[in-house]
């Protein structure tokens, strides 16, 4: 019943109707399809603007989200300025194939599996500062969840991995 459990957390078939958060924090809200923070060729608006769409995804879940249809794919863009330890958050989640326009040639095209890019480049005009910005796509029922959740799951892999060896 456990490995039942941890298997049905953690995978979800690629053919089932995908749904994802589609939200975007506040200060993403003017000119979101144009701004040039985030990845090019926005095509939709998300669901909502929210800044607990930096994190607590599960607030806004009622007015978030959002069906990609069968195959769709989830991503989740975060760009944080570290201002010498103080951070400052954008973030936007969505359906990748609603959100952008995949034929367009200069719109990045994820593989059909989990995937994510990280960068971080130090700021010139400021010492101690930098931009860190993080991209994923993935395919998964709210897949594109906040990093609290993320380690809820990870504790409940971990225990009940110890729980499996240890009984």
């Amino acid at each position: 019943m456990l490995n039942f459990l941890l298997y049905s957390m953690l995978f979800t078939s690629s053919a089932e109707a995908i749904n994802c958060w589609s939200c975007a924090s506040d200060n993403m809200k003017e000119n979101f399809l144009t701004k040039q923070r985030g990845p090019s060729g926005r095509v939709q608006l998300p669901k909502t603007f929210s800044d607990d769409c930096n994190g607590s995804t599960n607030i806004i879940k009622d007015r978030s989200t959002d069906d990609c249809g069968p195959g769709g794919m989830c991503m989740k863009w975060t760009q944080a300025v570290n201002n010498s330890g103080t951070m400052s958050w954008m973030t936007f989640r969505g359906c990748y194939n609603k959100m952008f326009n995949l034929n367009d040639p200069s719109v990045f095209k994820p593989p059909n599996h989990s995937f994510c890019t990280h960068s971080e480049v130090p700021l010139a005009c400021l010492s101690d500062s930098s931009v860190i910005e993080d991209t994923c796509w993935c395919q998964g029922n709210f897949c594109n969840f906040s990093e609290s959740n993320l380690n809820f799951k990870l504790i409940f892999v971990f225990f009940s991995l110890f729980y499996l060896i240890f009984r």
